[in-house]
């Protein structure tokens, strides 16, 4: 779901060594790195006797406050990253502030939180949490991050990517206002300004920090877990979307155009690759013809390839990452008009790099029999995005239930856009805004990340007789 360009475009999660006094830097920056984690742990040591209810209180002055501007957030956080669209991104700052908030709201996330025939169950602040923000959704992850924090009474230090650093400045003075307002300290929320590789590293592994929550690309997940503190990490996206004999194709075809063209591709959940089972390939790619989609032909794949991508990196170009359906289809010279998503057909051994992540309305289309089907389906995630999410269309409960078994991923979505189950608004799954990938994404659970993974539970057993 991170990006890593280095582009304007897509800005970047790590920043570029200083060029002046790289000694004096790594002091003033440590410095501040320290003032940072003091504020911190004194504001958090002053709300550990706070009730549940104060602290609902103050959750909603916060997601009120966000509200009365929720658009204008949006639109600052368009302005800042350039990728995705407004529409999207307000519905996305949505979801915190209402289905996240609710599920916080009258949480019991100190002392005895629940019990058991003979045993009791306590839960406690975890202390100075470190989080990175992603660009490609800065505003609602550190809002979700910073709510999750102040309802377990800890106090988050959060550093934002590159483009949207000032955006993320703006995020925190915006909440450490409504905490003045409340009565607390502004030290509960901080932003790391200017933010570095070298500051990342070292808050990572500060003595006075003790959790991090880390959203970003896989290079600063493996440092998270490498830095000697638990670590909450999420893998990137990649997600198979398996069209089985047996499936509704209309509506699996609108699913996956929905999930693909929202916030134009950019969500690590978005279907990636479709793997269509041979008896229903025409009628599919009919189906998404009337959906939204634009499935470019065999005779256009070598002049549309080259056009969206750098071939000799195998990477989508910077400057097509979370652009619109019309913006890539003039890119790749055909007609855009109403396209959403644009589907790029696959032959074995063309092309292998077009089967990874792609953060624009972007998809490949593959053609697979029922076990063949899965099987690719699940040997995709192995090349990237294991452990994340993977998606079925299909009636047939014993195929559903086969594939649920063989995929590597912590959720598996049945007949529903993938982006939209991900974030738990068509499918039975808690919302978050980090989305575990399990052993099999190199992380440390497949559960969605909640305030339940930000305190330490202590449990009170009675002897047996």
């Amino acid at each position: 779901m991170a990006l890593t360009a280095n582009s304007d475009r897509a800005g970047a999660f790590e920043q570029p060594q200083s060029k002046t006094n790289p000694a004096a830097d790594a002091s003033e920056a440590m410095q501040e790195i320290d003032r940072l984690v003091c504020l911190a742990t004194n504001a958090q040591r002053s709300i550990v006797e706070l009730d549940d209810r104060r602290l609902d209180a103050v959750a909603v002055a916060l997601v009120e406050t966000f509200r009365r501007d929720q658009q204008r957030w949006a639109e600052r956080e368009l302005a800042a990253t350039r990728i995705g669209n407004l529409t999207d991104k307000t519905h996305k700052l949505g979801l915190v502030l209402n289905e996240v908030m609710q599920g916080l709201y009258g949480a019991r996330t100190i002392g005895r939180i629940g019990e058991g025939q003979s045993s009791i169950e306590y839960a406690a602040p975890i202390g100075v949490v470190f989080a990175v923000s992603p660009l490609t959704n800065p505003v609602p992850n550190s809002l979700f991050k910073a709510l999750l924090c102040l309802k377990t009474r800890n106090a988050l230090i959060v550093s934002y990517p590159r483009g949207a650093a000032m955006l993320g400045d703006e995020v925190v003075a915006t909440i450490q206002g409504v905490l003045a307002k409340e009565g607390l300290p502004g030290g509960l929320v901080q932003s790391c300004t200017a933010p570095s590789r070298e500051k990342t590293h070292h808050l990572m592994r500060h003595e006075g920090v003790q959790m991090i929550l880390a959203t970003g690309g896989s290079q600063l997940v493996r440092e998270a877990y490498s830095s000697g503190k638990p670590a909450f990490g999420v893998g990137p996206g990649n997600v198979p979307a398996y069209i089985a004999k047996s499936a509704d194709l209309d509506r699996a075809a609108r699913d996956i155009v929905r999930g693909k063209s929202y916030d134009n591709g950019i969500v690590c959940g978005s279907e990636s690759n479709i793997v269509v089972h041979p008896a229903v390939r025409e009628a599919f790619v009919e189906a998404l013809g009337k959906a939204g989609a634009r499935v470019i032909t065999p005779s256009e794949v070598e002049t549309v390839v080259p056009a969206l991508f750098d071939v000799e990196k195998g990477s989508l170009k910077r400057e097509l990452i979370g652009v619109d359906g019309p913006t890539l289809a003039a890119q790749a010279g055909i007609s855009g008009e109403g396209v959403k998503v644009l589907v790029l057909p696959l032959t074995h051994g063309t092309y292998p790099f077009l089967t990874r992540e792609k953060m624009a309305p972007l998809l490949t289309l593959s053609v697979a029999g029922p076990n063949d089907g899965i099987d690719l389906s699940a040997e995709l995630l192995l090349k990237e995005g294991a452990g994340h999410t993977a998606v079925i269309h299909s009636t047939d409960l014993a195929e559903i239930d086969r594939y649920a078994r063989i995929m590597p991923v912590g959720r598996i979505l049945t007949n529903t856009s993938a982006t939209h189950g991900m974030l738990g608004e068509s499918a039975d799954i808690p919302i978050s805004f980090m989305q575990g990938s399990g052993t099999w994404g190199g992380n440390s659970s497949t559960e969605p990340i909640s305030w339940r993974h930000l305190v330490n539970t202590k449990r009170l057993a009675f002897g047996r007789r």
